[in-house]
């Protein structure tokens, strides 16, 4: 069963209040969910090549925070790069204009983040759109990624071993720590 009802019980929670910053408050939090998922997803992947054992979890770990420049589109690379299908094929109908929506809401983000103005007067009920927007983003690839690989991205520990068998592809571009970091420059640099 996918996590996704419990992950955004807590934006839900927001958009049913009567808090004045509900709407940009709830956008945030489920922008960093929809973050969080596709990094956990590239991350439980990676942890599915066999030469990975109990413990690496923690060396791939670091690797990762080693690499400040990884971002949503570059985790949809790596994922693309490292499982048989691409996100675009499990994600399915509407993923084009799904992905090119998430790209804008990251660009009206990082304005709100710095105290920037977006110049789209951006109100409450804009903002709960493009929420609504990113929580169907979420529940849907959780169900897919759930079916597929039997992991939704939102259960805590994405360094485990999967139940299911996973068509992993290209597993000798990431079958070490040392290739693990330079698959995660190559995704990084465009």
């Amino acid at each position: 069963m996918s996590n996704y009802k419990e992950e955004f019980k807590t934006v839900d929670s927001l958009l049913e209040s009567n808090f004045k910053t509900r709407a940009v408050d709830a956008f945030v939090i489920s922008l960093i969910k929809v973050e969080r998922q596709i990094r956990r997803i590239f991350t439980f992947l990676i942890y599915q090549n066999e030469s990975y054992k109990r413990g690496d979890g923690i060396k791939l770990r670091k690797t990762l925070a080693d690499n400040n420049k990884i971002y949503l589109k570059h985790f949809i690379k790596g994922i693309d790069k490292c499982y048989s299908k691409t996100v675009e094929q499990i994600y399915g109908k509407d993923y084009s204009n799904d992905l090119k929506a998430i790209d804008e809401i990251t660009k009206d983000r990082n304005k709100i983040f710095h105290g920037q103005v977006t110049n789209k007067r951006l109100n409450r009920e804009d903002l709960i759109k493009k929420t609504n927007l990113m929580k169907k983003w979420c529940n849907n690839l959780a169900g897919k990624f759930l079916s597929e690989i039997g992991y939704d991205g939102f259960e805590r520990n994405a360094y485990r071993k999967s139940k299911a068998k996973i068509n992993l592809a290209n597993t000798s571009e990431f079958d070490t720590l040392e290739k693990y970091a330079d698959l995660l420059k190559k995704i990084s640099s465009g």
